[in-house]
């Protein structure tokens, strides 16, 4: 991507797709003041969670490109949420990656649009 170095850190791919539940008394504590006050890694990592307090979804819906794979034939593993987890097509070096197609539609219809 941009030359930066990764971080490993726990939980790094969850943050990459969240849905909150906002009713959870612990998520109470997310507010505009914390978001614009505390780290990164403090709203990456849910620090204010226990593992057990964070639910999952489908990965699917968090489909990593370049780690999680389509099944052959088996349309139950397509993704339905594309996180271009080493670069998207909208730099040079990453305009062929897997979807790509996919964002460049996106993209070409979005730009189609908004000219009218």
């Amino acid at each position: 991507m941009d030359g930066a170095v990764q971080t490993v850190y726990p939980r790094k791919n969850w943050s990459s797709m969240v849905l909150y539940n906002c009713g959870h008394p612990k998520n109470k504590v997310i507010t505009p003041e914390v978001v614009s006050t505390q780290t990164g890694a403090f709203l990456h990592r849910f620090q204010w969670l226990e593992d057990e307090e964070i639910g999952s979804i489908p990965f699917v819906w968090n489909f990593l490109e370049g780690h999680n794979r389509v099944g052959e034939g088996d349309a139950a593993t397509f993704p339905k949420a594309i996180h271009y987890t080493r670069g998207g097509p909208w730099f040079e070096a990453w305009k062929h990656c897997e979807f790509a197609d996919l964002w460049l539609k996106e993209k070409d219809e979005c730009v189609k649009e908004a000219k009218k």
